[in-house]
């Protein structure tokens, strides 16, 4: 099997759709080639962040009445019907057993409660726009999903260069603020170049870096008046987070590297920005 099938066959693996010869067939290929078994890594990754960082909310206990209340009402509405009077008589009609049921109950109730659902979740998402419980949790997966994302679709960059006179101005025009960029060659943490992303329902600078192999994606954008203002270190599936900001913006940096380097790129990054 060579690069060309297993990336064709990547997202079946996965998935666990395959038969075991092709199965076989890609884990022998993955063992062998190191830039598939990469992007596999990394898509396994990108995956796992959406499954367990997806948003969940538990519904109010007033919600659940609601729609309990909603049923019972539902269910006192409707007609019933002699089930055994449909249907030919084979016994003497003295010894008739009859049973009576809702007509069409099941699904006038699944389709009631269905309806009652969407609307709760559509009131939720269109709520105003306060931070709520397990935002910056979530946050954090989307984090990790776009810095995956862009090892996996090959687009580290939409403007390539190590010159930040190249990068900044690209970026300027392409956003409605000036994030700060910082030239680290010298200091071990090359420029590699820039691009646009999306993040906490906005358009963000995302600046990359490299370490040695390893790549660090820099997430900037205008940081809100209740920002946390304490550094802050997460690790998740194999990543680490590193978050800061200052009086202009929030600055989170993502990457497969050791701690350590990541919070010395913040030192070093940080030192020669704030000289601008």
């Amino acid at each position: 099997m060579n690069c060309e099938e297993a990336k064709k066959l990547m997202d079946g693996y996965l998935d666990g759709e395959l038969d075991p010869i092709t199965n076989q067939k890609i884990e022998q290929h993955l063992r062998e080639c190191p830039e598939c078994d990469q992007a596999y890594k990394a898509h396994r990754a990108f995956i796992g962040a959406v499954r367990n960082g997806a948003p969940y909310y538990e519904a109010p206990p007033k919600l659940r009445e609601r729609i309990q209340l909603s049923l019972r009402e539902q269910t006192a509405k409707e007609p019933v019907r002699n089930v055994a009077g449909d249907a030919p008589s084979f016994a003497p009609s003295a010894r008739q057993t009859t049973q009576t049921a809702p007509s069409g109950t099941k699904w006038s109730l699944l389709a009631l409660a269905a309806g009652i659902i969407v609307a709760a979740i559509v009131a939720l998402n269109f709520m105003p726009q306060s931070r709520r419980p397990g935002d910056d949790q979530f946050l954090a997966t989307q984090l990790i999903a776009s810095h995956a994302r862009s090892l996996l679709a090959n687009h580290l960059t939409d403007v390539p260069s190590s010159d930040q006179h190249t990068v900044k101005p690209w970026l300027d025009a392409k956003l409605d603020f000036a994030p700060a960029i910082a030239e680290l060659s010298s200091e071990g943490f090359p420029l590699i170049g820039g691009r646009l992303d999306y993040l906490d329902n906005r358009p963000v600078a995302a600046l990359v870096y490299g370490r040695r192999k390893h790549f660090i994606n820099l997430f900037i954008w205008p940081a809100a008046a209740d920002v946390k203002r304490t550094p802050e270190t997460m690790s998740r599936q194999g990543y680490q987070l590193l978050h800061w900001a200052d009086s202009d913006f929030n600055y989170w940096a993502v990457s497969d590297v050791n701690i350590n380097d990541l919070q010395s790129f913040k030192q070093k990054f940080e030192a020669q920005t704030s000289r601008h």
